[in-house]
C-alpha cells in the first residue's frame, strides 16, 4: 500500500495542468489506455488483487491524460492482445513496452518515448549461457506476441544453421513471467526480455536469475493510436512539453535509469 500510494503521489505531483485543447483521444474527461501490467518496471501490479496497474509506462499515460485534462483509465490483458484491442476500440492508447515494426507501422501510428535493448536472462549459476551464439541446441522461452523471436532468435537461427550448428527451439508463453517461471523450473535455458525489465527481475529475485547478454540496439517504444485526426500530434506534443518540464528526468531518478534512455526524436 505505501508503495502504490507513494506512486500515486508522484504521479499526481508530476502531472501539470491542461495546456492543449482536447484531442479526439479524450471523451468524458478520460483517456483509455491498453496495458499488459505484466511487464515490470514499465507496468505492473503491486498485489495481484490491484484494479490499477502501476510503473513507468503507467506515469507517463497519466502524465498524458493531465495535459489534456483528462484521466487515464486503463484496460489490462495479455502481449499478444494489445493491438487487437487497439484495432477494435477499446482502448485510444497503448503504453506498454511495446517497439514499433513494419507490421505494426501499417496499421498504427507509433510515437516514440524510451530507448530500450534486448537481454538474455538465464537461471543464476548457468554458466552455459553466455550470448547469442551459446543458446545453440538449447530453449528459449517468449512470451507471446513479442518482438524477439522474428527479430532476434530467427536471424540468429539463420546463422547458426549457415556454420552447421543446431538452431535454437522456442516456447512460448502467455506472459513474461511464464517464462521465467520456465528458466527457473529447467525446463528453458533462457528467456529474453527488455533491458529495465531484465534488470529489474534479477534485482527483485533473491538472486534467482541473471543477465548474461545485451545486444547493442537503437530499438525504442512507441505509444499506439489509431490513425485518426489529431491523435498523434497532440501525443507527440504532449511527450514534448513533459520533456521540457523536466517530467522524464525526474522519472529517470525515480526509477534507477540513465536519464539517456528518455533522450528520443518524438518527430521520427
Amino acid at each position: 500500500m505505501r508503495m502504490v500510494l507513494a506512486l500515486a503521489l508522484l504521479s499526481a505531483s508530476a502531472a501539470p495542468a491542461a495546456f492543449a485543447a482536447e484531442p479526439g483521444l479524450v471523451a468524458d474527461g478520460k483517456v483509455t489506455v491498453c496495458t499488459t501490467a505484466g511487464f515490470p518496471p514499465l507496468t505492473y501490479k503491486a498485489d495481484p488483487g490491484d484494479t490499477r496497474p502501476i510503473g513507468i509506462d503507467i506515469e507517463i499515460a497519466d502524465a498524458l491524460a493531465a495535459k489534456w485534462g483528462a484521466e487515464a483509465v486503463y484496460t489490462t490483458t495479455d502481449f499478444a492482445g494489445l493491438l487487437p484491442a487497439l484495432g477494435a476500440g477499446r482502448c485510444g492508447l497503448i503504453v506498454s513496452g511495446i517497439y514499433i515494426n513494419a507490421e505494426r507501422r501499417k496499421a498504427y501510428d507509433g510515437i516514440r518515448y524510451m530507448k530500450s535493448a534486448t537481454v538474455i536472462v538465464a537461471k543464476a549459476g548457468n554458466d552455459a549461457v553466455t550470448g547469442p551464439k551459446s543458446l545453440s541446441g538449447k530453449t528459449v522461452a517468449l512470451e507471446a506476441g513479442t518482438y524477439y523471436k522474428e527479430e532476434r532468435v530467427d536471424p540468429l537461427n539463420a546463422a547458426l544453421a549457415a556454420a552447421g550448428k543446431p538452431a535454437v527451439t522456442v516456447q512460448t508463453y502467455p506472459a513474461q513471467q511464464a517464462a521465467y517461471q520456465q528458466v527457473l523450473v529447467g525446463r528453458a535455458d533462457a528467456t529474453l526480455t527488455e533491458e529495465a525489465e531484465g534488470a529489474y527481475r534479477v534485482a527483485t529475485t533473491d538472486g534467482q536469475f541473471k543477465v548474461t547478454y545485451t545486444w547493442a540496439s537503437e530499438f525504442t517504444y512507441r505509444i499506439y493510436m489509431r490513425r485518426e485526426g489529431d491523435n498523434a500530434d497532440a501525443v507527440r506534443a504532449a511527450l514534448k512539453k513533459l520533456k521540457e518540464e523536466g517530467f522524464f528526468a525526474a522519472l529517470a531518478k525515480k526509477y534507477g535509469l540513465d536519464p539517456a534512455v528518455f533522450d528520443v526524436d518524438y518527430d521520427g
